[in-house]
């Protein structure tokens, strides 16, 4: 079998041959040895690294921490810490919240998976038994992408918090909201990630050339098609492809079709059941609070809202990320974000992070912390008029 290198302080350090697949895409000179140039060039091929605009120009994102993360994954050392749930210890914990508050948490199973996991979401109030649909709600979702380990976590934090805490906050939002969770969005791709391949992205649904839709490209919505596929980006070709791939050897692989996969149906089937309100979608990395759209630079009718909004959830975690509307990331179709704000569901992203896998605990305590204060802000001010719902409209002029 051939071998392959990585150059770590003047050192040679050999790849694993688990990944030897890897190294020869990113081998470009052949010479064995994989430089961090050769890395950057398939990171951002694979659309692994994330950019800003600067004063100086267009700027990679933690480019130093991520390609370090690449190496050691490379290497076979990245691995799920003791400090994250897996799917089973989180589910576990969602019943069990579930049984000690029984008036307040109810688990809705929503559909299973390629593999035959449970995809499960969290209706949390201070009344479960009170009708559905009365007050205003909003869906929080994380680990859309298997690898994006913090942002199951942070979810789960909310409800712990919500249930557990002595927060008058909190507890106010529990008489006025419907709050929605699901911690894990991609059950298959998670346990694979922590488990077998950190860097996992996708789902795990087989096809015949190729394994895993990227959830996060798959939404649809017949009110405007072009959301998940731009008119000029053929599905029999992959040159053309803008916002996701055609590929299905891609981590941007869009799907067959919109709305192919069971997870995405699942979210599609509770938001307009439950006629949610608002989504707030957890992903990782880069400190940002992304608004629509993520396939145009047109604005939304909203701006003004997202901005002003997005300024106040920003000051609660001292400015400490970035608002910008989410093209400016990268170009993205088929996205939880734009597919919700397209069906009048107030919507952001959240990024949080500065890398895919905290590094501590504290660390991972730190994104809990941050996301939480976020969150708060959000639901303030949706119970206090100023975000818009489709039972509450608001003044936009």
């Amino acid at each position: 079998m051939e071998k392959y290198y990585l150059k770590i302080n003047n050192n040679l350090l050999s790849v694993s041959d688990k990944y030897i697949s890897y190294s020869k895409k990113i081998d470009k000179n052949n010479d064995h040895i994989l430089d961090d140039q050769e890395i950057t060039d398939f990171l951002i091929k694979n659309d692994d690294l994330k950019f800003e605009v600067t004063r100086k120009g267009i700027s990679i994102i933690n480019k130093d921490l991520i390609i370090n993360d690449f190496k050691n994954y490379l290497m076979d050392n990245l691995k799920g810490p003791d400090f994250i749930r897996d799917y089973n210890q989180i589910v576990s914990k969602m019943i069990e919240l579930e049984k000690k508050y029984p008036d307040k948490v109810k688990l809705e199973y929503l559909g299973k998976t390629f593999e035959g996991r449970d995809i499960i979401a969290m209706r949390i109030s201070k009344n479960i038994n009170d009708e559905e649909g009365k007050k205003k709600s909003i869906l929080i979702t994380g680990l859309h992408h298997a690898r994006e380990w913090a942002t199951g976590e942070a979810a789960l934090n909310i409800v712990e918090k919500l249930l557990e805490s002595n927060d008058n906050e909190l507890n106010k939002y529990l008489n006025d909201l419907d709050i929605y969770i699901l911690p894990v969005v991609n059950p298959d791709g998670y346990e694979y990630s922590l488990k077998e391949d950190a860097w996992w992205r996708k789902n795990r649904t087989k096809f015949e050339k190729g394994i895993g839709v990227d959830l996060n490209r798959n939404y649809f919505t017949p009110k405007d098609p072009t959301l998940y596929r731009q008119p000029n980006d053929k599905p029999d070709s992959t040159w053309d492809d803008y916002g996701a791939s055609d590929s299905v050897y891609s981590d941007t692989y869009r799907g067959p079709y919109g709305n192919s996969e069971e997870e995405i149906k699942a979210i599609s089937k509770l938001v307009n059941s439950k006629k949610i309100d608002t989504v707030i979608d957890l992903h990782s990395y880069g400190n940002m609070i992304l608004y629509p759209w993520g396939y145009t630079t047109n604005p939304t009718e909203l701006d003004n809202i997202y901005r002003e909004v997005g300024k106040e959830i920003n000051n609660s975690v001292n400015n400490s990320f970035k608002l910008m509307q989410a093209i400016k990331l990268y170009p993205t179709t088929g996205s939880s974000l734009d597919y919700h704000h397209e069906e009048g569901r107030f919507s952001y992203t959240f990024e949080i992070g500065s890398s895919f896998f905290p590094k501590s605990k504290q660390e991972l305590d730190t994104q809990k912390e941050q996301v939480l204060k976020m969150v708060k802000v959000f639901m303030n001010n949706l119970v206090n008029g100023k975000i818009p719902t489709q039972k509450y409209a608001v003044n936009l002029k």
